[in-house]
């Protein structure tokens, strides 16, 4: 068994991982995880690290600085670091730590991961425990086989990342007409939906609606309907062998001309390119 390091017990797991050039440019992509088993005597202090940082605490705690502030992470909490400024974090004197970690990049992950963090980067809610399954079922898959379809490990990724940033489940008013609305958009991507009809629903005016579907969401109705289309196909081109053509009937477009404009604008190439670069390859 090698050693990983000081405090770092021999059970313990890392994962070192190259993305593709393709993948640096377009995607979310992995470059370090692990899952590491701690004694007290384990500390990482850097001034800064090129990629943010992900930790979820399986038991014991850390103790963390970053931004001029002290934290400490216990069992089911979920730290994010951008990295860009000097930090610490240290496993606790008496209990030690166990922790799944993930470090990643991307066009637009630093920028995302200090928004998701901006207030804190303490990150307790309830739903850390099914990120902590997801992200030890990617530790895991990594251990295993490492990099296979780079667009589904961005997709897994940003997902994570997603479920971080959006509002706690506690906070969330699950009957808000906001809220009915996003069910609306996400259950009926494939049909046409106009800002009126989500203002009916809602019973507010349209400009009432936009602005507070915007303060809630982050986005503009059009951009939250564009948004999940986009979603909707990429997920399709790499779980099932359908044209480009039908995956845009099926999130609301009349050709495949018009996803491939979409995909052109929003990721940089075509679907049959974004397919192809994932390693399915349609015969």
């Amino acid at each position: 068994m090698y050693n990983l390091g000081p405090g770092i017990l021999p059970n313990s797991l890392c994962v070192p991982l190259t993305p593709t050039p393709y993948a640096q440019a377009l995607y979310f992509y992995p470059v370090l995880c692990g899952h590491y088993f701690c004694d007290e005597t384990y500390q990482v202090t850097r001034e800064r690290y090129d990629n943010p940082l992900l930790i979820f605490v399986r038991s014991g705690a850390l103790h963390v600085q970053y931004g001029g502030q002290k934290y400490r992470a216990e069992k089911g909490d979920i730290i994010l670091l951008d990295c860009d400024q000097p930090h610490r974090y240290a496993a606790e004197q008496q209990t030690g730590a166990e922790f799944l970690y993930l470090h990643f990049d991307g066009t637009g992950a630093h920028a995302l991961a200090h928004a998701i963090a901006e207030q804190t980067p303490l990150l307790r809610r309830e739903e850390n425990v099914a990120i902590g399954e997801q992200l030890f079922d990617l530790v895991q898959t990594y251990r295993r086989r490492g990099i296979e379809i780079e667009a589904l490990d961005s997709l897994r990724i940003y997902q994570i990342l997603m479920q971080l940033a959006m509002p706690p489940r506690s906070m969330v008013q699950h009957d808000s007409p906001i809220t009915k609305t996003v069910i609306y958009i996400r259950d009926h991507v494939g049909e046409t939906i106009s800002l009126q009809q989500l203002a009916d629903m809602a019973h507010v005016s349209a400009f009432h609606y936009s602005h507070e579907f915007k303060r809630q969401t982050g986005f503009s109705p059009s951009e939250y309907i564009i948004n999940t289309r986009l979603e909707k196909a990429k997920m399709l081109l790499l779980q099932t062998t359908m044209s480009v053509a039908d995956i845009a009937y099926m999130v609301g477009y009349e050709s495949g001309g018009s996803l491939s404009n979409l995909f052109l604008k929003k990721v940089g190439c075509s679907p049959r390119e974004y397919r192809r670069n994932s390693g399915l390859v349609i015969k």
